[in-house]
């Protein structure tokens, strides 16, 4: 009875293959016909293609069950392999067990490169980071529209201009993926740079202030992003005396273990956002509602020495890997609240500007936007110290979108031999 149903769900499976591989295409259009614009309501801008989405999502599906079902029948031939070989004690369970964590790791590590594992994930749950990049990042890989453009940085990347209405504005002329990490610094740029290398756009846009630089290290992009392949670099660049090493040792835990990586994302899916996003809410509830206040204590942190010596090479590195791709990285020198900049030291200000004329005078891939070339934007035009409102918001997509159509009309970047 046994052997039945294991053939069964092994035969279901295969015709489901044969039909995804035959037909699928065509079923997806003639799905896509009748739901296509409630999915794109509902993508909010995250691919325009509702067939190609609805054909790749059956794809991953059959993928990620055809890996469990072989993970499945794995799992009983080496537990016997490895009882053969070191006997059968007492502990004996903890082969099975070892085994099965490992399997699970192997599973969560494939699901990862989907976007169904991800849809599933955040659908209903709440916004969770991890998911919402990984999310957009692989629908963004898949879309055919050329030529493309990311938007990479910290949040007020993401504050600062709205992917839907730069992508309603380009039209077919440039498609747009908003790929932000909150509190990104220089150097999770290149912890991010590796994520867009399949997608390969050929612009990498960031909205870039004194935070990227002089502001410290510590950030949630570490600990999500920096992996085994990052410890050469770590060493050869100095960051294991600036990188916070709770977040290095997650970072390679997670590499290692994707189900650690991953543990925020399922702990939402399963306890709901409110219990995962509880420490969040607590830091956002203690925030001083004195914006003067909170300015002077931010000021504070922002300061010239190693450390921003540090980020401004992990930059560096971040514009040199771009340029040997082929990709033009588009810096737009911003600003923060003026009640902010009011605080900082306007020699943080002087050095960074001098260290971007530098970059750009080294890497011809590298445009760098003065910010007296950017829309203006005065304390009212602010939620906080450094996120604008929709209407500021709206008003700057505007303008960068008629700076990318004259972005478009310059030769393209040629990739470098690495």
């Amino acid at each position: 009875m046994r052997r039945r149903v294991i053939f069964g769900a092994w035969g279901m499976l295969l015709i489901g293959w044969l039909i995804h591989v035959t037909a699928g295409a065509m079923l997806s259009q003639l799905i896509a016909a009748r739901v296509g614009a409630a999915l794109l309501r509902f993508a909010q801008g995250k691919f325009n293609d509702p067939a190609l989405f609805i054909h790749r999502r059956v794809g991953e599906l059959l993928w990620l069950i055809t890996l469990a079902f072989v993970c499945a029948a794995m799992h009983p031939l080496l537990e016997r392999l490895i009882r053969r070989r070191a006997g059968v004690g007492r502990w004996g369970w903890t082969a099975h067990a070892a085994l099965g964590f490992a399997l699970l790791n192997l599973w969560i590590g494939a699901a990862g490169n989907t976007a169904i594992f991800w849809g599933a994930i955040g659908a209903g749950a709440g916004f969770q980071n991890l998911m919402q990049f990984h999310f957009k990042r692989i629908v963004f890989e898949e879309n055919p529209a050329t030529p493309r453009a990311v938007l990479v940085g910290n949040s007020q990347t993401r504050a600062q201009i709205d992917e839907r209405l730069l992508n309603d504005r380009l039209g077919t002329n440039l498609w747009t993926a908003e790929l932000h990490f909150p509190g990104s610094h220089a150097y999770d740029l290149l912890l991010i740079e590796r994520q867009l290398r399949r997608a390969n756009p050929q612009f990498v846009i960031c909205y870039l202030n004194e935070s990227y630089f002089y502001n410290g290290t510590a950030g949630e992009t570490v600990p999500n992003f920096f992996g085994v392949r990052d410890l050469l670099g770590n060493w050869r660049s100095d960051a294991a005396r600036h990188l916070d090493g709770k977040g290095v040792f997650y970072g390679l835990l997670g590499d290692v273990l994707p189900l650690f990586r991953y543990r925020e994302a399922l702990s939402q899916r399963v306890l709901g956002a409110s219990a995962v996003q509880l420490k969040q809410s607590q830091y956002n509830t203690a925030l001083a509602v004195d914006l003067e206040a909170r300015a002077l204590e931010a000021a504070g942190k922002s300061r010239l020495g190693g450390e921003s010596e540090f980020q401004k090479a992990a930059f560096e590195e971040f514009v040199a890997r771009c340029q040997r791709a082929g990709r033009r990285v588009i810096i737009l020198d911003g600003q923060n609240n003026p009640i902010l900049t009011r605080q900082l030291d306007p020699a943080v200000r002087v050095d960074m500007e001098a260290f971007l004329n530098q970059m750009m005078a080294r890497y011809s891939n590298l445009v760098v936007v003065p910010g007296t070339a950017l829309p203006p934007q005065a304390a009212a035009d602010y939620e906080d110290l450094t996120h604008v409102n929709p209407e500021a918001q709206s008003r700057f997509t505007a303008w960068l979108a008629e700076f990318m159509k004259a972005q478009l009309n310059q030769a393209p970047v040629a990739p470098m031999n690495r």
